[in-house]
């Protein structure tokens, strides 16, 4: 005989999360109606969902499509400085007294980058002093450097708010060569490049007020970055040469508005 099946414990329901899946099957039936998706192809679909929750890479998907959109309706700050994604790198570095992000010389052929600025409130102006401006990145080959944290590292700013840290110019690099969401990039003829870019954090004490990128202007994949709507005109750094006219050297100039309401 059948076993009845058990009975659900008794919960009060999610009104919020009923009705985001109510419109999220009312916009994908639309979807489907309008592109006449068949079944074999729905099951196509679910196959393929299955294999990128078995890889661990669900999580991943739903940023590269969505999170940017969230990040924008949801922690957007007025005249602050646009927050961005923390990505999956992010480890707690060092502080760098004297603001080199480099464990020893630069590598040979590595074009220097000269980073500088203010940190003050987005909502008065006033300068945060004693900031932590808190930077992360790939190098000029594209890759991080987890085991050492090479330009990775913590900028104390002065009294003023002001900060400097001398790191790489960084690299665009391709993600997800060998899973799933790689996969789906090329059955649709996309590249899988993320635009180069520096990572930032900027605490007050133990207080994080900002997460965001800095992108580099003239970079090919401004335009194309994987992620979508995470470069924006306001995240580019005016790069230059030095000052100094060394070779490979550049210098470039970035302020940041954040808010200390959150604290």
């Amino acid at each position: 005989m059948n076993q009845m099946p058990a009975e659900l414990p008794d919960a009060e329901p999610d009104e919020r999360l009923k009705a985001i899946f109510a419109r999220t099957v009312e916009k994908m039936k639309e979807v489907v109606r309008e592109f006449e998706i068949t079944q074999d192809e729905l099951h196509v679909a679910g196959d393929y969902f299955n294999r990128l929750g078995q890889s661990g890479f669900c999580r991943s998907l739903i940023d590269v499509a969505l999170a940017m959109t969230s990040v924008d309706v949801t922690a957007r700050v007025p005249g602050g400085t646009r927050p961005n994604l923390e990505g999956p790198f992010y480890r707690a570095a060092p502080l760098r007294e004297d603001g080199d992000l480099f464990a020893g010389d630069p590598p040979p052929g590595t074009p220097v980058l000269h980073l500088s600025g203010r940190v003050t409130d987005a909502a008065t102006g006033a300068p945060i002093p004693g900031a932590i401006v808190d930077l992360w990145q790939a190098d000029h080959d594209g890759h991080y450097d987890l085991d050492d944290l090479q330009l990775f590292g913590r900028v104390r700013a002065d009294e003023e708010g002001r900060y400097r840290a001398r790191t790489a110019v960084p690299k665009d690099y391709s993600d997800h060569d060998h899973d799933p969401i790689g996969e789906l990039f090329r059955a649709m003829g996309r590249h899988n490049r993320r635009a180069a870019h520096i990572h930032v954090k900027i605490w007050e004490g133990e207080h994080c007020l900002l997460t965001t990128q800095l992108f580099v202007p003239g970079n090919p994949y401004l335009d194309s970055d994987y992620v979508e709507g995470a470069v924006s005109d306001d995240l580019l750094i005016g790069m230059k040469p030095a000052d100094s006219g060394v070779a490979d050297e550049y210098e470039a100039v970035f302020d940041f508005a954040v808010s200390r309401t959150s604290r």
